[in-house]
């Protein structure tokens, strides 16, 4: 549901819904002096199945600012340290692909290091070729998730009449193939990565 200067989303977690109710960075305030009645009816509003339920948010605590921010380090390593998810590049939660590039940072880090760590032997360049293989399908999924922002998000968040999706939204949702393409990339990513370390527990002594 959307509306100027907001947009709502209610995501199903099995048994309960969340809610994730999108403002301009930095509005937070004016929509709390608007206070939590006027946000319960908003939401009830655009969103008729949830009335009657809203009392279950029954202060400001209920309601949590997740700010949006993408962003990514220019070295994700020092001698002894290594940064991967996260710690090296927060991503939108546009797409919820945040978790995966994660697990496969840790997966390439886990095939580059496994075995010079078992040495003891890690030096800041075996560091560095990880931050290497990483840092492209990172900033091509950030890429991604910037153009949403800019062509989707924002635009709807700074106009009242109704919204028009772009070109390629539209032929996403026309087009079976283009939808499997975008399901591989949210849920595989740009560079799959998988286990090549020792299975150790299959190992004869």
């Amino acid at each position: 549901s959307m509306q100027r200067g907001s947009m709502l989303v209610m995501i199903h977690r099995g048994d309960y819904w969340q809610c994730a109710y999108v403002i301009p960075k930095g509005h937070f305030d004016t929509v709390k002096e608007q206070g939590l009645p006027a946000f319960r009816q908003h939401i009830e509003a655009h969103i008729p199945f949830v009335k009657g339920r809203l009392s279950e948010i029954e202060d400001w605590d209920h309601v949590k600012l997740l700010t949006v921010k993408v962003d990514f380090l220019t070295s994700w390593h020092r001698d002894g340290l290594l940064c991967i998810g996260d710690a090296a590049h927060a991503m939108s939660p546009v797409g919820g692909v945040g978790i995966n590039l994660a697990v496969q940072d840790a997966v390439a880090a886990a095939n580059i290091l496994a075995e010079p760590l078992s040495r003891n032997a890690v030096s800041e360049d075996m560091l560095a070729k990880v931050q290497k293989r990483r840092s492209w399908p990172v900033r091509m999924t950030q890429r991604m998730q910037v153009a949403i922002h800019e062509r989707v998000i924002y635009k709807v968040l700074q106009t009242d009449k109704p919204f028009k999706p772009p070109l390629m939204i539209r032929l996403l949702s026309a087009l079976p193939f283009l939808q499997h393409w975008m399901g591989w990339i949210i849920g595989i990513g740009f560079r799959a990565e998988h286990i090549r370390t020792p299975d150790i527990h299959n190992t004869t002594p």
